[in-house]
């Protein structure tokens, strides 16, 4: 019997919510593509690396990491949002996806509207470093700092970078003044730091277990609001009374804004499978970095909106400025 009008139209309504229920069950049925904004080589790719390994194993299909650097991250992560929301390509990011847009001018996507997270997979401290023959407390640093005749160096990864940040928050806490130092990344302020051209720099995780454990820099305190399990000694700007230096951070994988419920979830749970491997959460503790506590994407999506609010407090209290 042929069918009316109205059921025809009903039927072709129909049809694309059942093809994206259909698609959704069979996902994924080719490679993945985890787009990563950093370079090759670097701590951010190498942890994400680690994850893919284990993630395409859980999932069936490749997980091929593309490494797309430049402009703050702003590169690959522009590239991701202008992408099908399929699931056939994610971004691996760190805290900078929100901090961009609150930091930064001219930023093209909007972290909230453009992305929906996927799972967080580490958590990020930056750690106040000094040369090896520098304070041995961060008290004596402060101390240092105030008796001064002129202002002490401090360098980091960027103008109005989050370390930019670190530095003026502590400067602030402490009364005293500091010379910034912007670095085109984190490489080039080891050996200053080491060879005493800096009094001071923020440093990561990786580098700290590089270089201070064996004396060649000396680490005074973290950010954060708990100690990293691999570096258990080293305390915390709260612990040692400097507050506003324990902003939310995360290191995740994000999907474009629109990817269905089903394909994020599916996602989800293989990253937070491998997340749980005790071999992976090995890795990522031998980078200094501190392994997750496992959260839904729904609690990711909180973490993200407090450490975008966090980071806007800390800028228009700030005197630091971006044309």
């Amino acid at each position: 019997m042929p069918l009316s009008r109205r059921h025809t139209l009903a039927l072709l309504g129909a049809a694309p919510f059942a093809s994206s229920a259909w698609a959704d069950t069979k996902f994924p049925d080719r490679p993945i593509k985890l787009i990563v904004p950093y370079p090759p080589g670097g701590q951010t790719d190498a942890v994400a690396r680690v994850f893919a390994q284990k993630v395409e194993a859980a999932l069936g299909q490749p997980l091929i990491v593309d490494n797309r650097p430049g402009a703050n991250s702003m590169i690959g992560t522009d590239a991701v949002a202008r992408s099908p929301a399929d699931g056939y390509t994610l971004l691996f990011n760190m805290t900078a996806l929100v901090t961009n847009p609150v930091l930064l001018p001219q930023v093209n996507y909007d972290p909230f509207r453009d992305f929906v997270p996927v799972a967080r997979c580490y958590e990020i401290t930056g750690i106040w470093g000094v040369p090896p023959q520098g304070p041995k407390t961060l008290a004596e640093f402060v101390q240092r700092a105030k008796d001064a005749p002129k202002p002490l160096s401090f360098g980091t990864t960027g103008h109005a970078s989050s370390s930019h940040y670190f530095g003026e928050i502590l400067a602030r806490a402490g009364g005293f003044a500091l010379n910034h130092v912007p670095y085109k990344g984190e490489a080039p302020i080891i050996p200053d730091l080491m060879a005493g051209r800096l009094d001071a720099g923020v440093v990561s995780g990786y580098s700290a277990m590089q270089f201070a454990r064996d004396g060649r820099i000396r680490v005074l305190a973290t950010t954060g609001t708990q100690r990293i399990a691999s570096l258990p000694d080293l305390p915390t700007f709260q612990e040692l009374g400097i507050g506003g230096l324990a902003p939310e951070s995360f290191a995740g994988v994000f999907a474009p804004a629109r990817t269905p419920k089903a394909i994020v979830d599916r996602i989800a749970d293989a990253f937070a499978q491998a997340g749980a491997a005790p071999d992976v959460r090995e890795r990522i503790a031998a980078f200094g970095l501190q392994p997750p506590t496992p959260i839904t994407p729904a609690q990711f999506a909180a973490v993200m909106r407090k450490s975008h609010d966090e980071w806007l407090a800390i800028k228009n209290s700030s005197a630091i400025r971006v044309e």
